[in-house]
Order: C-alpha cells, then structure tokens, then sequence
C-alpha cells in the first residue's frame, strides 16, 4: 500500500511541474551608478544606499568616480553601458548639460534614473524616474530660519553651486523662505554670489575674498555643508564668528558638528543613503514591468542648536 501511495504522490508532482512549471528565481540585473564625485562625503552616503540595496536584492552593482569632471562621467557611463548594465542610477554634473548622455542609455536600452540633481524638464523625456529632495523646502527651512532670527533685516552672501540645478531651487527657496516671513522683505540684501564649487577649499578662498569686499555680511547662506565650513574657516580668520551666522544644507556629520559646537546655525537635512536606496529599489521596479512614481520628492527637516541632540551627530540618514 505504502508504495502505491508513494508512486500517486510522485505522479502528482510530475504531472503538477509539467502543468505549472519550476517557480522561476527573481531575475537579476546590473545596475551602474554615476554620481559626479565620490569626494564629497554627501555622494558616499548615497552609494552606501546603492549598495545596500543591491546587496539586499542580489543585484550586481557598478560604479565610477568622475571626480567632477563631466567628460569623464560621461566617459564612464560608456563603458558602463558597454559592460552590460540594466539601469543608470544617475547624478548629473551639469543637470543642464547631459541631454547627450541620456540619449546614450535611451537608445541603448539602459533605464535611467536621476536622482540628487535633477535634470532639467527639456530633458525629462529620456529618463525613466526623478528621485530628489524636496529642492524648495531645502532653501526654505533655512530662510524660514533667518526670518525668525533676523527680523528687521540682514545682508546676505550665498555660497553656490550653480552647475546644478537643485541648488538653483534651493536658493530660490531660501529667498522665498525670507520673503513669505517678513513685514519688509526689502530689508533682505543679497550683497553677493560666490561659486564655492560644493567644496570646501573653495569656498574658504571665495567667502574670504567676499567678506575682505564686503564689511557688512552677517548671514552667509551655503548650497551644502561641505562649502559652509569652507565659509566657517573664513569667518573664523577673519575674526567674525560671533557675528556671522552660517547656514548649511544637508545634515551631514560635518555639518552636525559644527551646528553642536556653534559655528554653524541650521542646516536643512536630506536624506542621502535612503535615495541611493530608493533608486535602485525603483530601477528594478521598472525593470520587472512595474508601475514607478515618475518624480518622487524626498521631505527635508530642519537641525539647529534647539533640536541637535535629537540627531546621531556621526551618522547620515538611517534607511527603513
């Protein structure tokens, strides 16, 4: 009895492989990733969000350091495509200038999604999804700030990057933070706009130069972290830290620290190493036939001196 029960149970599972077949594994795909430097600490984050994700998911992941240099990266992302990748997880050096790269992954079939710096909406046609902080509140968060503090007016540097597009937002969003807080935005000057190049050497040269022209700047507003402690190492040799307040973006360790020892006043936080995350998350998506948010916006927040011990002052964003 026991073998005729054993050869119906094996019929059955004969019979049931030939009627549904073997469960196929999830397919895997490459994934390449072209930030447009790894030197700033920011990117780094981001790339830990890759790869976590693809080590997660079982993915394979390539990656370039461009180190700002978008002959380079483009360069790069040839030899990515070349190597076979599925999906581009994409930060754009010139978010103005990569319509030609696009191009490149569209008619090689790669999906492409940017994030960080968001390509302009000409381009928005040869990509597959836009992961991004909220760029406007970035700005806001940090003018919204300088309204509470400086009331009756201030005369303001901005420490940019104008390469890129988000930071552009991000400025417009600090001056809208300004204006929709006060009874006479007019008392607001911008005495000027330096290129600080997102990076800190830079901008100590550019903040030290503006403040030698410029005796009366006592708000300097920076694009990132990084470049707001290239304008804290001016002010503090210029003998003015008492009487500069230095406004920062992103939330970083540096920026954290310097918030906590009060050379810095905010810094409007992203969350880098989740949107590295999330774009691979949304590349395999797409790539597995399902439907994407086209644009995603990641909310920022808000750190200062009254909400810094609520942060892990040595760690970026933490992820789901």
């Amino acid at each position: 009895m026991k073998k005729v029960i054993s050869i119906i149970l094996a019929t059955i599972l004969i019979l049931s492989v030939a009627v549904f077949g073997v469960a196929e594994e999830a397919p895997k795909y490459k994934i390449g990733f072209s930030p447009y430097t790894l030197t700033n600490e920011y990117f780094t984050a981001v790339l830990n969000g890759v790869k976590a994700a693809c080590e997660e998911s079982g993915h394979e992941m390539v990656f370039f350091d461009p180190q700002n240099d978008p002959t380079k990266q483009a360069t790069q992302i040839d030899d990515m495509i070349a190597d076979g990748i599925n999906a581009l997880v994409y930060i754009p050096y010139d978010s103005a200038g990569c319509r030609n790269v696009l191009q490149t992954c569209r008619d090689k079939g790669v999906k492409v999604i940017n994030i960080d710096n968001v390509i302009t909406e000409d381009d928005y046609d040869l990509v597959d999804a836009i992961i991004a902080s909220d760029n406007t509140q970035l700005g806001y968060l940090s003018g919204q700030w300088v309204a509470e503090n400086y009331p009756d007016g201030a005369n303001i540097l901005i420490v940019h990057l104008q390469t890129a597009e988000s930071c552009h937002i991000n400025v417009k969003g600090f001056w809208d933070g300004i204006k929709e807080n006060v009874s006479n935005p007019d008392a607001f000057k911008e005495v000027a706009v330096v290129e600080g190049g997102g990076a800190t050497d830079v901008a100590f040269n550019v903040v030290t130069d503006a403040l030698q022209a410029n005796e009366d700047i006592n708000v300097i507003y920076a694009i990132n972290d990084t470049s707001a402690l290239g304008a804290v190492q001016a002010v503090k040799e210029a003998g003015k830290i008492d009487a500069i307040s230095i406004l920062g973006k992103d939330g970083a360790p540096i920026g954290k620290h310097a918030i906590k020892e009060g050379s810095m006043v905010q810094s409007s936080a992203q969350r880098p190493t989740y949107m590295g995350y999330l774009g691979v998350i949304t590349a395999v998506d797409l790539l597995n036939g399902k439907e994407i948010e086209f644009n995603t916006s990641i909310p920022s927040y808000s750190i200062t001196k009254d909400n810094i011990d609520d942060f892990d002052l040595d760690a970026w964003d933490a992820l789901p």
